[in-house]
């Protein structure tokens, strides 16, 4: 008989789904569930094509001051978001969460050689060479990767 394992974070399977939108919020800061989401399937193996850091994950580590380990072990620990969250509130200086909001919001492309570099990893680019916005790319790009129209494009995109 072949029985499934349970997961400890079931809805962190991003082998099937997308995290979360890069647009979705707690406490007031973006891209934190999509993080949260990212390395609860770090933490279980289900990390799929996504990856936690290098990336906008890993600036907004920089930009609160704590590291990807510090996250990763904080997510461990907790047994919800909001345990996460106050985690999080306890480290670090929150009034900066609008600033880092802002500087997420205006992430982009910088250009036309950064978009060469991107584009094997994001290959839906192709489709849509106008995206530059990093939250954009990131909703087209979540759409596309679990089209299955596009299964045999994607499993050439996965990181390294």
């Amino acid at each position: 008989m072949n029985a499934e394992i349970a997961l400890p974070y079931p809805d962190a399977d991003l082998r099937t789904h997308p995290p979360r939108s890069p647009r979705a919020e707690l406490g007031g800061l973006l891209f934190l569930p999509r993080t949260i989401d990212k390395v609860r399937a770090k933490l279980q193996g289900t990390l799929g094509y996504y990856k936690v850091a290098p990336g906008i994950s890993g600036y907004l580590f920089e930009w609160l001051g704590i590291t990807e380990d510090e996250f990763t072990a904080a997510v461990r620990d907790a047994s919800s978001d909001e345990e996460v969250l106050a985690w999080l509130v306890a480290r670090v200086d929150v009034t900066r969460f609008t600033e880092i909001n802002e500087r997420l919001r205006v992430r982009a492309i910088r250009d036309d050689e950064h978009f060469a570099q991107v584009l094997p990893r994001y290959p839906v680019l192709n489709e849509y060479p106008q995206l530059r916005n990093w939250f954009e790319i990131f909703e087209v790009d979540d759409r596309w990767t679990f089209d299955p129209a596009n299964a045999d494009k994607v499993k050439t995109t996965a990181p390294s």
